[in-house]
């Protein structure tokens, strides 16, 4: 496994991780008109893009194959923490979240903050996380619960 930092020539790889994570994974959580829904966005790879290349964005590559990515974005706050269903329980994510903390401490970030799905949830509480409350986001009309997450780590 080869933590690094993301390249524009990532994003269709990157793009995929994120829907097969949707797909693969977050469907034991949510209904198939929520998978639907959450895969489908963005639905323009220029945008998901450009938010990959704000802040800090690490891939976790096995070979030539990325199979993991996550973001620090502000320096704060840990965002985008996908997996591959392949490559899921394998310690991707715990690797690239380690790298993303370890920046944070290194800008001087006392406490670290994200949304979690009820199925990432319990991969921030392993990290340490507490939840600060459960919250409803809509998209396409459509409600989907995650948890406001903390971590102290300075």
């Amino acid at each position: 496994m080869l933590i690094r930092n993301y390249q524009v020539s990532d994003a269709k790889a990157v793009f995929d991780v994120y829907q097969n994570a949707i797909m693969g994974i977050a469907s034991e959580a949510y209904d198939r008109k929520q998978v639907e829904i959450w895969s489908s966005y963005p639905q323009d790879i220029d945008q998901f893009t450009k938010r990959l290349s704000m802040g800090i964005t690490l891939v976790a590559v096995d070979g030539n194959k990325v199979a993991a990515f996550g973001q620090l974005h502000p320096a704060n706050h840990i965002d985008l923490l996908f997996t591959a269903k392949d490559y899921s329980r394998q310690g991707y994510a715990t690797a690239i979240y380690q790298h993303l903390e370890d920046e944070a401490l290194k800008q001087g970030v006392n406490c670290l903050y994200t949304e979690a799905s009820r199925i990432s949830k319990y991969f921030f509480l392993k990290q340490g996380f507490t939840i600060i409350e459960p919250e409803t986001v809509f998209l396409s009309g459509v409600g989907f619960e995650r948890f406001r997450m903390e971590k102290v780590i300075g």
